[in-house]
C-alpha cells in the first residue's frame, strides 16, 4: 500500500515511504527549539538571579515605558491575576512601582524604578550573550531571514 507525501501547501503525492512529511514537519521542530531555547535562557537568567518573567517584564517596561497594568498583561499575553502576583514580588524587591490614578483606582500604572533599571542593565548582558549562543553559526542574513520567517508563521496562525 502506498502512502501519501504532502507538500507544504498540503497537496498529496504518492510516496513509497509513507507520510514522510511528518519527518519534516515544522511544528514539532518549532516546539522543541522554543522549549530548549527557553530552558537554556532560563538557566542563564537563574545564574544571574533573575527569572524569565522578571526579564520579560523589565524588558517590556524598558522598551515601552510605563504602562497601565492591563496593557502590560495584554502585551505579555498573560492573565491579570498572574501579572499581579509577579508585580507584587517585583514591587517588594523594589524593581517596579505601581501608581494608581485617582479617577480609576483599578488602573495602576507600572514603571521601572532605579533598581529595576539597574537589574535590567545587568540582565541585558546575559540576554545578549544567550542570544549569541543560540544563534551561533548563523550569518547575519540567516538571522534576519529566520526572524522574517517566524514573523510570517506568526501572522499565518494568528490571522483569520
Amino acid at each position: 500500500m502506498r502512502g501519501q507525501e504532502h507538500s507544504p501547501s498540503g497537496r498529496s503525492a504518492p510516496s513509497e515511504a509513507g507520510p514522510t512529511w511528518l519527518h519534516r514537519s515544522i511544528a514539532p521542530k518549532l516546539r522543541q527549539a522554543a522549549k530548549e531555547s527557553r530552558t537554556f535562557f532560563e538557566a542563564e537568567l537563574g545564574r544571574a538571579g533573575a527569572t524569565f518573567t522578571t526579564w520579560t517584564m523589565l524588558a517590556t517596561l524598558k522598551l515601552e515605558g510605563p504602562m497601565i497594568q492591563r496593557a502590560l498583561a495584554r502585551y505579555l499575553n498573560i492573565e491579570g491575576p498572574t501579572l499581579s502576583r509577579h508585580l507584587e514580588t517585583m514591587e517588594r524587591r523594589g524593581l517596579v512601582a505601581r501608581t494608581r490614578d485617582g479617577a480609576d483606582r483599578r488602573a495602576a500604572t507600572v514603571a521601572l524604578t532605579a533598581d529595576g533599571e539597574r537589574m535590567y542593565a545587568d540582565i541585558e548582558a546575559v540576554a545578549l550573550k544567550s542570544q549569541q549562543r543560540m544563534l551561533e553559526g548563523l550569518s547575519d542574513e540567516e538571522v534576519e531571514q529566520l526572524g522574517s520567517l517566524l514573523d510570517r508563521i506568526l501572522r499565518n496562525v494568528t490571522s483569520g
